[in-house]
C-alpha cells in the first residue's frame, strides 16, 4: 500500500470511528423501575410496547431498559432513586412512600369510580396540579390507577360489624384511617406480600383491586370478594429531571405523545382485565358477593368523616385538596 492509500484509509477510518463514537455519545439509555413481574399485564402491554416505541421513534436516540419486580431498587426506595439518579425512570404506588404526596391520595377517596377508564381518564385532569404540589422535584409522566378495588377476605361478612377486630390489609395512609374507623387493625404491605401474607393468615383480608385475583394470584387464598367499588389505587410514573433534561427537545415530545395514549390504554386494559380475574377466582372456589344498600349506608358512614378530614388537613397546608377533589368527581362524571 503507497503512502497516499495508506493516509487516506486511515483518515477514512477515523471519520468512520469518530462517527461512530457520536452515534454511541448520542444514545441514551434510560432505566426504568417498576415493582410488577415482567408477566404483569401492565408490563407486557403498557411499558414494554411503550420503551419499543420510544426507541423507534426516536430513531434510537433513547432507549428505556426495564426492571420490573424490584430487581433494580425496592418499591419503598422507587421515588427517592428516582429523585437521586440512580434509576431515571420509576413507575409505582405513591403509598409507598405514605403521607408524602397528599393530593396523589385523593384518587383513591371511597366511591368515586365504577370502572379503570372511568378513574385514569378522570387522573389525567389533575395531572398539572399534581406535578406543582406533589412531585415538584420529579418530572411527572404519568398518573392514573388500577382497576376498581373491592374487599377480599379469608371468612364470610354479613356487615361492616363483621371486620370489628379482623386484620385487614391497607393499600395506604388514608386507609388506615378506614381500617380503624371500621373496628379492624391495619396492616402495611406491599402488593407484592399480601399473597403471603394471606395465605399464612397474618391478615384476614384486604381492600384490593379486582385483577389481583389472578395478576397476583390472590384468588388462590381468599374466600370471598364483596363488590362495592370501594376506592382504585394511584399509580405514578416519574422521571429524574437530569435525565429528562438530556433528551433533545424533540425526543421530550415523543415521550409525550406516547404518554398521552396512557390513560385511555391503562383504563381499558386494567377494565379488560376484570372478567378473567373473576374467572379466574371462580374456579378456585371464591364466592362473589353484594353489600346491600343497608350495609353500603354503614360504610358511607364510615368514610364520608375521614374524607372530609384529609381533605381540612390539605386546605390547612396551603394544598388545593377541597379544589382537586370537585375537579376529579366531576371528571368521573364526565367519563361515567
Amino acid at each position: 500500500m503507497n503512502k497516499t492509500l495508506k493516509r487516506n484509509v486511515t483518515i477514512l477510518l477515523s471519520v468512520v470511528l469518530t462517527f461512530a463514537l457520536m452515534a454511541s455519545a448520542g444514545a441514551l439509555t434510560l432505566n426504568l423501575s417498576h415493582f410488577m413481574s415482567n408477566m404483569h399485564p401492565l408490563h407486557v402491554h403498557i411499558l414494554q410496547p411503550f420503551a419499543d416505541e420510544v426507541k423507534e421513534k426516536t430513531d434510537g436516540r433513547v432507549e428505556i431498559v426495564i426492571h420490573g419486580g424490584n430487581s433494580l431498587v425496592a418499591a419503598t426506595d422507587a421515588i427517592d432513586a428516582a429523585e437521586a439518579g440512580i434509576v431515571d425512570i420509576s413507575f409505582i404506588l405513591p403509598a409507598y412512600t405514605p403521607g408524602r404526596f397528599l393530593l396523589s391520595m385523593i384518587e383513591e377517596f371511597p366511591f368515586m369510580f365504577d370502572t379503570s377508564y372511568q378513574a385514569n381518564m378522570a387522573a389525567a385532569q389533575i395531572q398539572d396540579v399534581l406535578q406543582e404540589y406533589d412531585y415538584t422535584t420529579l418530572k411527572l409522566l404519568w398518573f392514573g390507577s388500577t382497576d376498581v378495588g373491592q374487599i377480599f377476605s379469608k371468612m364470610e361478612l354479613d356487615s361492616a360489624a363483621d371486620l370489628v377486630g379482623k386484620k385487614l390489609r391497607s393499600p395506604g395512609t388514608f386507609y388506615n384511617d378506614v381500617v380503624k374507623g371500621l373496628g379492624a387493625t391495619e396492616v402495611s404491605l406491599p402488593v407484592s406480600d399480601l399473597y403471603d401474607a394471606l395465605d399464612r393468615s397474618i391478615v384476614d383480608g384486604t381492600f384490593m383491586a379486582i385483577s389481583a385475583l389472578k395478576s397476583f394470584k390472590l384468588g388462590e387464598v381468599v374466600s370471598h370478594v364483596y363488590m362495592c367499588n370501594m376506592y382504585v389505587t394511584p399509580l405514578v410514573m416519574v422521571m429524574n429531571w437530569d435525565s429528562w433534561d438530556k433528551m433533545s427537545a424533540e425526543d421530550q415530545a415523543v415521550i409525550e405523545e406516547l404518554l398521552a395514549e396512557f390513560p385511555e390504554k391503562i383504563g381499558h386494559l386494567y377494565d379488560e382485565e376484570v372478567q378473567p380475574a373473576i374467572d379466574f377466582a371462580t374456579e378456585k372456589g371464591v364466592i362473589f358477593s353484594d353489600f346491600t344498600d343497608e350495609e353500603m349506608a354503614e360504610f358511607h358512614a364510615v368514610v364520608e368523616p375521614i374524607v372530609a378530614n384529609w381533605l381540612s388537613v390539605m386546605d390547612e397546608q396551603g394544598l388545593p385538596g377541597t379544589e382537586t377533589y370537585e375537579t376529579l368527581k366531576e371528571a368521573a362524571e364526565m367519563y361515567k
